[in-house]
């Protein structure tokens, strides 16, 4: 993945996660239990200080319904064609 490519997912990442946090009223802990990491590496990790890892974007997608992963993954690969990288 090249490097525009891992940012972008990054920030698509973060900013999804944060999003469903809000919507389903998870506090920072929470969230960071359904993900399987320590709450400080949560914060920061929503704070853009690290990207969120492979695992942590599988157990994410797992709490989502099935419907809404395919609109997750679309949306992703919409934003990695109007960035001019290759979606494959």
């Amino acid at each position: 993945m090249k490097g525009n490519s891992k940012q972008l997912l990054m920030n698509y990442l973060r900013k999804e996660i944060h999003a469903f946090r809000d919507q389903e009223g998870y506090s920072q802990e929470m969230m960071a239990e359904k993900l399987h990491i320590a709450p400080r590496s949560y914060f920061d990790q929503e704070h853009g200080k690290y990207g969120f890892s492979a695992l942590s974007l599988i157990y994410f997608l797992l709490l989502l319904p099935e419907d809404e992963v395919i609109i997750f993954l679309k949306n992703f690969k919409e934003l990695l064609q109007r960035s001019g990288e290759n979606a494959a």
